[in-house]
């Protein structure tokens, strides 16, 4: 029996928008394109999720929003927690997360920031690769993770909107 989680980090934000707060950063452009792109290619996939936890910092939960509004996703409707403590949260704190709610067979997706999607990615995959600069999780960047426990894990996909 294995089990799927998606980690997906937010799109693209705008650091030139005005807002003082990082927590309060919106989507830019580049952003607001990126995510429907990749919502549609997480359902065109068949991986569409049970459960998804989101920051509840503004540009994750418009990457979300925006993943929500594509037409592959119309009739799909997982459960969605969006949570503060998945800002700025350290691995082990959204580890904690992804084990205390991931079901027998479920699909759970979590969407966040960087450094911990990275890291998230290291611990379930230590196999994971960089892009040519070397990073694993720019923004919008989704990995496929096949798992039947914390030892045996798999990453089946890495996509980054650049290769839609």
């Amino acid at each position: 029996m294995s089990r799927l989680l998606l980690l997906l980090r937010h799109a693209k934000s705008d650091w030139h928008s005005g807002v003082l707060n990082d927590h309060g950063r919106p989507l830019n452009e580049r952003g607001r394109r990126d995510a429907p792109r990749i919502g549609a290619w997480i359902a065109n996939s068949g991986y569409l999720p049970d459960q998804i936890f989101c920051s509840d910092a503004k540009r994750t939960c418009e990457t979300l929003e925006l993943i929500l509004s594509t037409p592959e996703w119309q009739n799909h409707q997982p459960a969605i927690s969006y949570s503060h403590q998945l800002y700025m949260s350290s691995t082990k704190s959204v580890l904690e997360i992804i084990q205390s709610n991931w079901g027998k067979d479920d699909t759970l997706m979590v969407v966040g920031h960087n450094p911990t999607m990275d890291q998230l990615l290291i611990h379930y995959c230590p196999e994971a690769r960089g892009n040519q600069s070397g990073k694993l999780m720019t923004t919008a960047t989704l990995a496929v993770i096949e798992t039947t426990n914390e030892e045996h894990s798999r990453l089946l996909e890495l996509i980054r909107p650049s290769e839609l």
